[in-house]
């Protein structure tokens, strides 16, 4: 699967200046075999956020279009929530696999 194009399909779908958060960073990314979108946010308090991580195998029937769009869709989701989610007692942030 061509990831460069599954982030393209991200790009298109999801617009961070129509969430409307200030601060927010949304960063997606090819790395390796995966497809990274990270997002954070700095509150008063601490730095909030999430990773949404698509590691496609061969045998999946999904375009990178597809791929793209289901994130995007995602990160939507979990910025609806309002409250991001903060740093577990490991220091890592809140991964969901797509």
């Amino acid at each position: 699967m061509d990831l460069q194009a599954a982030q393209t399909a991200f790009e298109s779908a999801y617009n961070a200046h129509q969430e409307g958060r200030k601060g927010l960073d949304v960063r997606p990314e090819v790395n390796g075999g995966a497809f990274q979108v990270r997002v954070r946010f700095q509150d008063v308090d601490t730095q909030r956020g999430f990773d949404v991580v698509a590691e496609p195998l061969p045998s999946e029937h999904r375009s990178a279009e597809q791929l793209g769009q289901e994130v995007a869709e995602v990160v939507q989701r979990e910025l609806m929530y309002g409250q991001l989610a903060a740093r577990d007692d490991q220091g890592d942030f809140k991964r969901i696999v797509v």
